[in-house]
């Protein structure tokens, strides 16, 4: 469906809303199509195709609010959505916090978002890819055991207009491939994983890919047991990022204001490292999920979360609902209708941890004892204002020791307050990773907390 007619799609039922008797109407709607390959015990066994459509109507009755959300665009649906708005508008208390849905704001377009070729990728190119990723990795080692993996190409438009007079379009094209070898030797197994996020597809290294899953696996054999404690730490940008993606919570205006959020209570103080810098840009072509506009169609803007290790009120990022009740206006962070977020509130998913100038074998030449963490998993969040994160290490922990990564090491479980551990930042990496939500460097930090041993 193109952007055209998913335009026409909002104004129809704007129209109709309005029509119906709501003081304002705010209308999405969107596609999100996902075409996926997947290969396992180094043979593929799936290919599948996702399509999620989406007509969202949120409009207004005297301060009583609607929402409903409908999956699908013909002229019955798109009655019904209204008419299910109005029905829940009618019964729902009034909502004294509410202000206005966004008021319309010139943007600019932009360029190279979007690659046909990748958004409508012929499965057996996909199939391709993936075989040659197998192959890559079993060419590693002769003790590589199984790959598994996916690959993925696709694409999301999203229009939204409003009775307030917005009128705005996007869209995008999406590829990515994930890669895990398992490797095994006299008994013991070894695990690595890598991945690659691109709009377009003829960015992706399939080779890089599977030769730095397999690389990981074929060294994690026979690991040692290491005593849990405080190390140093080099914390792979896969690492760095889903660790950006909880810390990210200090910075929306939802967790801002119910008093959850940790730059609350650092006002004005140097929360990080002063290496320490880091923006969301959804303009910037770096990250992936890159939109002119936001989910409430108003004009994306940079916005500077983090500066040489400081945090203060302008780090916080809005949708027009959270901004409203502060009575400032949004900073564009209304969450894109296709993209799945954790609740309700702005979302930021396009963050940038700004590169040092060093590489990542030059931090490991720099660290007398310390764990190489390729990746997190299992992370969840203990205590929201001071950011205690606790998960497990996976697929690839190494002991670094005197400046040589010089054995594999068994999944720690790591529990620590990441406020610290990036305030204890020593070295950054000058090399960027474009990851799902977050553009990020490798990062050296001076302690780690690790309180437990895998066992497995």
């Amino acid at each position: 469906m193109t952007l055209q007619t998913l335009s026409e799609i909002t104004r129809k039922a704007t129209r109709l809303a309005v029509k119906k008797g709501a003081d304002q109407v705010h209308a999405t709607a969107f596609t999100f199509v996902e075409d996926l390959t997947r290969f396992a015990n180094s043979q593929i066994h799936q290919n599948v195709a996702t399509y999620r459509d989406g007509l969202r109507v949120r409009l207004v009755l005297k301060k009583k609010i609607g929402d409903a959300l409908i999956g699908a665009f013909d002229p019955a649906s798109i009655k019904s959505v209204v008419s299910d708005a109005i029905k829940i508008a009618k019964v729902s208390p009034p909502n004294e916090l509410f202000k206005s849905f966004p008021e319309p704001k010139k943007y600019s377009p932009l360029k190279g978002t979007f690659d046909k070729k990748t958004a409508d990728c012929d499965p057996n190119l996909r199939a391709d890819n993936a075989k040659r990723a197998i192959q890559v990795a079993h060419d590693k080692a002769s003790f590589v055991k199984a790959v598994a993996g996916a690959y993925m190409t696709g694409s999301a438009r999203f229009a939204v207009s409003d009775s307030l007079g917005v009128d705005a379009k996007a869209e995008i094209s999406l590829a990515q491939m994930t890669v895990t070898v398992i490797s095994e030797k006299e008994g013991s197994e070894g695990y690595g994983y890598y991945s690659a996020f691109a709009r377009d597809m003829k960015e992706i290294d399939v080779d890089k890919v599977a030769e730095k899953a397999a690389d990981k696996s074929v060294k994690s054999v026979q690991p040692i047991r290491l005593e849990p404690g405080e190390y140093e730490a080099l914390l792979a940008p896969d690492a760095v990022a889903l660790s950006l993606s909880y810390v990210s919570s200090g910075f929306l205006g939802t967790w801002f204001q119910d008093g959850t959020s940790f730059v609350k209570y650092n006002l004005g103080k140097q929360v990080f490292h002063e290496k320490f810098n880091l923006k969301d840009n959804a303009r910037d072509m770096t990250t992936l999920y890159v939109s002119p506009v936001d989910g409430e169609g108003v004009p994306r803007q940079a916005l500077t979360l983090v500066k040489d290790g400081y945090v203060d009120e302008k780090s916080i990022c809005y949708d027009s609902y959270t901004a409203g009740k502060e009575g400032k206006t949004s900073t564009g962070h209304a969450q894109l209708p296709f993209y799945v977020a954790f609740g309700p509130g702005p979302d930021l998913i396009n963050m940038i941890l700004a590169p040092g100038q060093v590489s990542e074998e030059e931090m490991i030449k720099e660290t007398r004892r310390g764990v190489y963490v390729s990746r997190f998993h299992y992370v969840r969040t203990i205590n929201q204002p001071r950011m205690i994160l606790t998960g497990l290490t996976r697929d690839g922990t190494f002991l670094i020791e005197n400046g040589e990564i010089t054995k594999p090491i068994r999944n720690f479980r790591f529990t620590d307050s990441f406020l610290d551990v990036y305030k204890g930042t020593q070295m950054i990496g000058k090399d960027q990773e474009r990851q799902a939500q977050a553009t990020v460097p490798p990062v050296k930090v001076s302690k780690l907390r690790f309180t437990g041993v895998s066992e497995q």
